[in-house]
C-alpha cells in the first residue's frame, strides 16, 4: 500500500458505499445492491466501475437525472423475453431483475431474450456474466448509453458518437472456473480516462485522441473535448455498432443522437440500456456431457505450454477471480486524489466520514 493510498477492507468500503446511497434516497436492498456491484468491481481488480464511481454517480443525482429510490419495473413481456425499465433508478438493480426473468425464462424455453432500459450506470458487466454462469446458464449481453452515447469516435472517423458499448459472456464449467468475457469495445474503459484523479497523468499510445484527432498524451487531452478510440480499427467498430442496434434500437431504448440529449425536466441522463440472451444448455444437448467438453478444453489450454514473459494460458475471467480471492483477504486502497473526491461528495450530501480510516 503506498503512503498516500486509504485502505479498508471490502466490508468497510461496501458500509461506506450504502452510508452514501441511503443519504441519497435509496432503499437499504438497493443501497446494499450497488455498494457491493461498486465494490466486487475493486476485488475483480476493475477499478475504473469500483467504489471511485461514488462521486461519478453523485454528478447524476445530485441535478435528479437518476432517482435512488425508484425501483425496476417490467414493460413488456412475453414468454421468453421481457424488457425491465429501471425508471431512471440506479442500473443495477434493474440489471438483476432482468437476469432473474432472463434465467427463469430460459429454463422454461430453453433461451430467453431481455432488454433493460432507462437504468443508471449498471457497473461492470462481468457481474452479471458472472451470475449467470453461476447459475449454469450461458449468456451474451451487451450495453450502450442509448441517446445519450458520444464519447468514442467510429472507425474513419474524427468525432464523438457512440459509448464505450461493452460485450460480455459466460459459459459455465463444472470442475475449472467458467469462461467469463467483459471488454469494453473501446481499448480501454472510459472509467480509466474520466476518474482518474489526475487527469495530467500521462496515457498510453492508442487510447483516444484529442478535440483535433491528434493521440492524447494525457487524460486532459481526451477530457476536453477529445474521443476514444474502438481497439481493433474496423473489428472493434463494428461490435460497436452492433452493440448499439440491439442493446439500443432492439431495446426500443433509442440509439446515440447528435448533439447528447440532456433532459430538459431533468430526469434520464447518463443512463446504459442493455440486451441480455441468456441460454439453458441442457434444452440443447445433455448438460453434463457439455459440462465435460467444457472442462476438457480448459484443462488443455491450462496445460498449454507458456510463451516467454508468460506464466500460464488462462481462460477468460480467471485474472478477475485471482485478484478477487486475494483482495476479499486483504481489502483495497485508492488514491489520496480519488479519496478526495469521495470526502467532497460526502460534504455535500452531508454524509460523516468520521469513523472510516485508513487501515494500517
Amino acid at each position: 500500500m503506498g503512503r498516500n493510498e486509504i485502505h479498508m477492507s471490502p466490508g468497510r468500503w461496501r458500509a461506506l458505499c450504502e452510508r452514501f446511497f441511503t443519504a441519497w434516497g435509496a432503499p437499504e436492498d438497493i443501497a446494499a445492491c450497488v455498494a457491493k456491484s461498486l465494490v466486487e468491481s475493486n476485488l475483480a481488480g476493475i477499478d475504473s466501475h469500483g467504489v471511485v464511481r461514488i462521486g461519478n454517480y453523485y454528478n447524476f443525482v445530485k441535478p435528479g437525472w437518476w432517482i435512488p429510490s425508484r425501483r425496476p419495473t417490467v414493460s413488456r413481456e412475453g414468454p421468453s423475453t421481457a424488457v425491465v425499465d429501471g425508471n431512471w433508478g440506479f442500473g443495477q438493480p434493474a440489471m438483476h431483475k432482468g437476469l432473474d426473468l432472463g434465467i427463469a425464462k430460459a429454463r422454461a424455453h430453453g433461451i430467453a431474450g431481455i432488454g433493460v432500459i432507462q437504468a443508471g450506470h449498471i457497473g461492470r458487466l462481468g457481474e452479471y456474466a458472472e451470475r449467470a454462469a453461476a447459475s449454469g446458464m450461458i449468456a451474451l449481453m451487451g450495453t450502450s448509453n442509448a441517446r445519450h452515447g458520444g464519447h468514442v469516435v467510429p472507425f474513419g472517423g474524427s468525432e464523438r458518437v457512440f459509448s464505450t458499448n461493452p460485450m460480455a459472456a459466460a459459459v459455465p464449467a463444472r470442475e475449472h472456473a467458467p469462461f467469463i468475457m467483459d471488454f469494453a469495445t473501446t481499448v480501454v474503459a472510459a472509467g480509466k480516462l474520466e476518474l482518474t484523479g489526475d487527469p495530467e497523468a500521462p496515457i498510453p499510445a492508442g487510447w483516444a485522441v484529442d478535440k483535433d484527432g491528434r493521440p492524447a498524451e494525457k487524460g486532459r487531452d481526451y477530457l476536453d473535448g477529445g474521443a476514444m478510440l474502438p481497439f481493433a480499427g474496423h473489428k472493434g467498430y463494428a461490435l460497436m455498432l452492433l452493440v448499439e442496434l440491439l442493446a439500443g434500437a432492439l431495446t426500443g431504448a433509442g440509439v446515440t443522437q447528435r448533439p447528447q440529449v440532456v433532459p430538459t425536466g431533468g430526469v434520464g441522463f447518463g443512463g446504459n440500456s442493455t440486451f441480455i440472451i441468456i441460454v439453458d444448455v441442457s434444452h440443447f444437448t445433455d448438460k453434463e456431457a457439455f459440462l465435460t467438453d467444457v472442462d476438457a478444453l480448459f484443462q488443455r489450454l491450462d496445460g498449454v505450454r507458456p510463451a516467454p514473459g508468460y506464466k500460464q494460458v488462462m481462460v477468460p475471467g480467471e485474472p478477475e477471480a485471482a485478484q478477487r480471492a486475494r483482495k476479499t483477504k486483504e481489502g483495497f486502497s485508492v488514491t489520496a486524489a480519488i479519496w478526495e473526491q469521495i470526502a467532497r461528495v460526502a460534504g455535500e450530501s452531508n454524509v460523516s466520514l468520521s469513523d472510516f480510516k485508513a487501515e494500517e
